[in-house]
């Protein structure tokens, strides 16, 4: 997904510097996509899926990857991936903002 699919390029280029994993975590309950942990006890990573299909071995539910230290980049990948599922399931750009607490 290219950043043309961004509307708020602003936010986009400034706005996820300091989100933090238990931001996406609670961006994901406003959002409504389940929250699958991982079951080794070593692993701090979640994931993101789709609420209609939460089978953590089915790659098709998968929505996003998020690690524990989270950097700018990885924030926007993040944030890229939830908006490419969003466009299909009913969740825009400003969903996702306001989910994070940017608008």
């Amino acid at each position: 997904m290219a950043n043309d699919d961004i509307l708020r390029k602003d936010l986009f280029a400034n706005g996820l510097k300091n989100i933090s994993q238990l931001d996406w975590i609670r961006t994901a309950d406003k959002l409504n996509l389940t929250i699958s942990r991982s079951k080794s006890g070593t692993s701090h990573y979640l994931s993101l899926r789709d609420p209609k299909n939460t089978n953590p071995n089915d790659s098709k539910s998968l929505i996003s990857t998020v690690m524990p230290n989270l950097y700018k980049e990885a924030n926007k990948t993040i944030f890229k991936n939830i908006l490419r599922y969003g466009k299909n399931n009913g969740i825009s750009e400003d969903d996702i903002w306001k989910a994070l607490g940017k608008l």
